[in-house]
């Protein structure tokens, strides 16, 4: 099968990447090929249908000027990518496609070229952008759903995006247009939600199309050989350090637990000065390292060492692939409610805290750290990656969505 795989970025940068990544790289073992579509950018890997990407756009930093105000119309009609798309598209002649995140960069006006070809569309939801223009769904500290059901205007009222009245706006106005043309509803033929909660959270917001949306996890390719199980030395975080992701929370319960739990964090992000602050100011400079983002063997080797993985986010998790990466090295989790984690750890792993909860947090991690096996907990983490989100269930469910909708008529513009 030819299968056309769009995303805006084709390069290394959250999760939703990783996901685009690992899927193109699963589809391709399976004897499929994958041709990917996405947005020019020096970051980019590379690849022999470059050619093809959309010219660069950069919304990163809102900022007013001539060129920005230009700009705006694109993200909502983006007629370079639609054209390159079709390029791509007569030249390569896919049988299905497959988006990820296109908002801003690539737009919608590539869903319609697509209908126009007759190609089947599924579309992966990555975040909550289609709900809000605050794709998190978090805003100072809290979880932020003002915006529900369409009442966008409140994101503009609150400078829900990037803490910009100016990006607000357009972020607002972008809602609206894509609420009112219903152009994914009416151009997507499939969504796929990676958990229980996405797709629960949709219904809960009346999008238009849940009724097209599968729960398909996602999943980790399966590791070379089985982690050795070892006690471990530290309390271990990775991810990016965003406000949502909830790392200093755990700062400030070691310091008022008085716990001596070594913290080894590992990323990067544009918290990190005020981590590192918190860190000094809270007085546990002896337990906290910051490593930095790491990757490969690099990665690997910190995790292997750590006692206990926390995934404490404050903000709704998609997912989790954290989760997953810590059954990948037989370590236990330690997460907390929000969004999808539930879904992924129980005490059969690790164990769930509540960040409403006064002390939760502490009480569960007194418990874990202390566990009298915790090895055995990893190694239920690890078996549970292995029956329940390894590569071949992946496919096989995507496989079996895409054959369901190559059997029938798509949805034509």
């Amino acid at each position: 099968m030819r299968i056309l795989q769009v995303h805006k970025f084709f390069f290394a940068h959250r999760g939703a990447e990783r996901y685009y990544f690992d899927l193109s790289e699963l589809l391709a073992q399976h004897g499929h090929e994958v041709i990917p579509f996405a947005m020019a950018d020096v970051r980019n890997l590379p690849s022999p249908y470059q050619d093809y990407f959309s010219r660069h756009i950069d919304v990163s930093q809102p900022r007013w000027s001539l060129d920005s105000l230009r700009l705006i119309p694109t993200l909502f009609n983006n007629r370079d990518a639609a054209a390159d798309i079709a390029r791509l598209i007569q030249a390569t002649k896919p049988q299905l496609v497959h988006i990820h995140n296109i908002y801003h960069h690539l737009s919608p006006s590539i869903l319609a070229v697509c209908k126009y070809y007759k190609l089947p569309v599924v579309m992966t939801i990555h975040d909550f952008f289609l709900l809000c223009p605050n794709y998190d769904l978090f805003l100072r500290g809290k979880v932020y759903e003002r915006c529900r059901p369409k009442a966008y205007w409140h994101c503009v009222a609150d400078r829900c995006v990037k803490n910009s009245l100016g990006a607000s706006v357009v972020g607002a106005f972008e809602a609206y247009l894509n609420s009112w043309s219903g152009a994914y509803q009416q151009h997507v033929d499939a969504f796929v939600a990676p958990s229980r909660f996405v797709k629960q959270k949709f219904a809960e917001w009346h999008f238009g199309a849940v009724d097209r949306m599968a729960v398909i996890p996602h999943f980790l390719p399966t590791p070379a050989k089985a982690p050795r199980p070892i006690a471990g030395e530290y309390l271990l975080f990775v991810g990016s350090l965003m406000p949502g992701k909830g790392v200093a929370a755990v700062l400030e319960t070691l310091a008022s637990e008085r716990f001596d739990i070594p913290f080894h964090i590992v990323g990067d992000g544009p918290e990190r000065q005020k981590l590192e602050q918190l860190v000094d100011r809270l007085g546990l400079r002896w337990q906290v390292t910051f490593h930095g983002r790491l990757v490969g063997a690099e990665l690997a080797a910190v995790m292997h060492r750590s006692r206990l993985v926390i995934v404490p986010s404050l903000q709704y998790e998609t997912f989790g692939l954290a989760v997953l990466e810590a059954f990948a090295a037989g370590k236990p989790v330690l997460a907390s409610t929000q969004g999808a984690l539930p879904e992924l750890v129980d005490s059969t792993v690790g164990g769930i805290f509540h960040h409403g909860q006064k002390g939760s947090l502490g009480r569960m991690l007194r418990q874990l750290w202390y566990h009298n096996d915790l090895p055995s907990l990893g190694a239920a983490g690890y078996r549970r990656l292995l029956e329940q989100y390894n590569g071949e269930k992946h496919y096989q469910q995507l496989l079996a969505l895409y054959q369901h909708l190559l059997e029938r008529p798509a949805i034509t513009s």
